[in-house]
């Protein structure tokens, strides 16, 4: 017997942290419920961006999901069938529980070579065609024509299988080591994957759901502090919410009917399009230069040498021994005009060149030598460079004009859900309460509603963006601001009508360098296009 487990005469054992008997199934209902219900609301935010939802359970015995009688598969088709009913939900009522679930447990090898499942209803094909969908074939897991998005696991996922995808991970069970509640954390903080097979990395739409039971408070504390003692507490990441405090904002019809906010919404609703003149030989020139300027080595294969033990309890482990590293010509036959063409047309954006302009790249290089030992490498940096200097030529001598269509103010949602340690009670916006991304933005508000020059702000939503080259910018905030004298009176002037973006710095050379492009790119369509103040802030004092 250990020192953290109570034997019962019945034979029960019970771990630190366990539940058993009626509270430990009405806990699975309410996190299985939890887990569904956050699902269908992230599938439904997140398709319009091509994405879909996958959920990981973690459960506490194989049993209490294969069984006829099983607890947890009983308890999932209850709460699915009830929360497909409602109203909100509605895309969902005629699917089936059974059809959107999937499970893979651990495996073993018999004599022969051939996977056996642990699986006591027998049914080895369906856990066959499981496992390959779940370990094998994650690219129709990551489709909308599979249905599949519920997986269940019991130790097999928590490490070693790398899937983006899954926005929610619900444990139903009680995990004492750390490391192991890492790893299980560790499958649901990979990149999301669009249909088209792409990387999505805006922050806003990567955002993990734990529904955890008890256990894990003293792991969220602790993950915490690691972040803070690693990124610094100035504006890094919001703490973990509590998921269950949910709030609203509701939308102030009084204050969208005020002269201020129809001049603030007239002056910055007008949609742009833009226009570019690229230089081409400037762009021939300075592609050559930076090419002739990189170290391109010769491509190498490295050998990694390793001892597969095994210890007493039949568990196998590696150990790294050394490596060997092997440099090697290519035989000079590869088209390096066609191994650009292609990778510039799988770029993002994709981009096309003339012939011309590409072939006088290759000839100006000096670096003729290494475009025959390494054709490939040398085309990926050709692209890279060709990508870079195309996209700075787009952003410095962008253009925007009016197109004659605008945003229009019923595309305002008349609520907004969130988490309410997330939202801040607001007397001078459109919604009773702003919702905030950062630590920044919280500050932002709460000194914003304490400024009586500010008569109106509006945090802009999603549906408002400006066309770039890179992708569309959504700006931060669209501010109303009256005109105050030294004594703090009116002078009279027109209110000021601004568009601000709120970061940590206003140095653009140190956000990314699509973040300060799309903000370069915001300047000009504001400013120039529809002649409204822009820029960039840390706080309000700025405004």
């Amino acid at each position: 017997m250990e020192w953290n487990e109570v034997h019962f005469e019945n034979g029960v054992v019970l771990k630190t942290g366990e539940t058993h008997g009626t509270d430990k199934k009405a806990i699975f209902e309410a996190q299985i419920q939890h887990t569904i219900e956050a699902h269908f609301r992230k599938q439904e935010r997140l398709k319009p961006y091509s994405i879909k939802v996958l959920s990981l359970f973690f459960i506490d015995k194989v049993d209490n999901y294969v069984n006829k009688d099983a607890i947890i598969r009983q308890l999932f088709d209850k709460c699915f069938n009830a929360l497909k009913q409602e109203e909100r939900y509605a895309g969902w009522r005629e699917v089936q529980p059974a059809d959107v679930q999937a499970a893979y447990f651990s495996q073993s090898r018999g004599g022969t070579g051939e996977i056996v499942y642990e699986d006591s209803t027998g049914k080895a094909e369906k856990d066959r065609e499981a496992y390959q969908l779940i370990m094998q074939d994650k690219e129709r897991l990551l489709s909308f024509d599979e249905p599949t998005c519920f997986i269940f696991s019991h130790s097999a996922l928590r490490e070693g299988w790398d899937s983006p995808n899954v926005f929610q991970i619900c444990t139903l069970h009680q995990t004492a080591s750390e490391m192991k509640k890492r790893q299980e954390i560790g499958r649901g903080v990979r990149l999301a994957v669009n249909q088209d097979g792409k990387r999505v990395y805006d922050d806003k739409l990567n955002v993990l759901t734990v529904v955890a039971n008890e256990s894990y408070t003293a792991y969220v504390q602790q993950l915490q502090t690691e972040v803070q003692e690693d990124f610094g507490t100035a504006d890094s990441m919001p703490k973990p919410q509590n998921a269950r405090s949910r709030g609203v904002a509701t939308l102030q019809k009084a204050m969208i009917l005020t002269p201020e906010f129809e001049a603030l919404w007239n002056r910055i609703k007008h949609k742009t399009r833009y226009k570019v003149d690229i230089d081409t030989e400037t762009l021939i020139a300075e592609v050559v230069e930076s090419v002739d300027e990189t170290d391109i080595p010769l491509p190498k294969i490295t050998i990694k040498k390793g001892r597969v033990v095994v210890d007493e309890g039949d568990r196998f482990d590696s150990q790294y021994t050394g490596e060997d590293n092997f440099e090697y010509r290519l035989s000079g036959d590869a088209n390096i005009l066609k191994l650009i063409e292609h990778r510039l047309t799988h770029t993002t954006p994709a981009m096309k060149l003339t012939r011309q302009t590409l072939l006088e790249i290759i000839k100006r290089t000096e670096n003729q030598q290494v475009m025959l030992d390494n054709s490939p490498e040398f085309a990926k940096v050709v692209v890279e460079q060709i990508r870079k200097n195309i996209i700075q030529q787009l952003v410095d001598g962008i253009k925007y004009e009016k197109i004659g269509e605008a945003y229009q103010m019923c595309q305002f949602n008349a609520a907004l859900e969130s988490w309410m340690d997330c939202m801040v009670p607001a007397a001078r916006s459109i919604y009773d309460h702003v919702i905030w991304d950062s630590d920044v933005e919280k500050q932002f508000v709460e000194d914003l509603e304490k400024r009586d020059d500010i008569k109106l702000y509006v945090k802009l939503p999603a549906f408002f963006t400006v066309p770039t080259p890179i992708g569309d910018y959504n700006p931060d905030w669209a501010i109303v601001k009256q005109d105050r004298d030294a004594h703090g009176e009116p002078t009279g002037k027109e209110n000021l009508y601004l568009v601000t973006e709120t970061k940590s710095t206003t140095d653009l050379a140190e956000l990314r360098p699509s973040e300060g492009q799309k903000i370069h790119c915001g300047k000009r369509h504001f400013r120039d296009a529809l002649h409204v103040d822009y820029k960039v802030v840390t706080s309000a004092e700025e405004v």
